[in-house]
């Protein structure tokens, strides 16, 4: 069995920015920020314009021809694109997951929701 460790490893794979550098990027019309956490997270608060993708599902919203395949990533390849859960496990593997999945412009906010409360305001 894989280590958490070893898991999370890919964090290296990635790349990761600062609540601070992400708050930056807020009203860039071409960012589009992620929230994969489950629905009921996603409901009582998030990020922005943040659009809810599950991490369950993700590779089903990026997949071609997906019955549920996302129209704004499928739509808007260049488009740069902020990943974010609730304290940064499945942020960086959803994010790791985008970039595997031909995403370009990917990137993982370090500590997710939990360090963003820290710097919103």
């Amino acid at each position: 069995m894989k280590k958490f460790d070893e898991l999370m490893s890919v964090s290296s794979e990635i790349e990761n920015i600062t609540p601070e550098e992400a708050k930056k990027k807020l009203n860039d019309p071409n960012v589009q920020f992620i929230d994969v956490r489950d629905k009921e997270s996603f409901s009582k608060e998030t990020i922005g314009n943040a659009i809810h993708m599950d991490r369950g599902l993700l590779e089903f919203y990026l997949a071609e021809g997906s019955p549920i395949e996302n129209d704004i990533v499928k739509n808007n390849p260049d488009k740069e694109y902020v990943v974010f859960c609730g304290v940064g496990g499945q942020g960086t593997l959803a994010t790791k997951t985008m970039k595997d999945m031909g995403v370009k412009n990917v990137k993982n906010i370090s500590g997710g929701m939990a360090e963003w409360k820290k710097i919103k305001d």
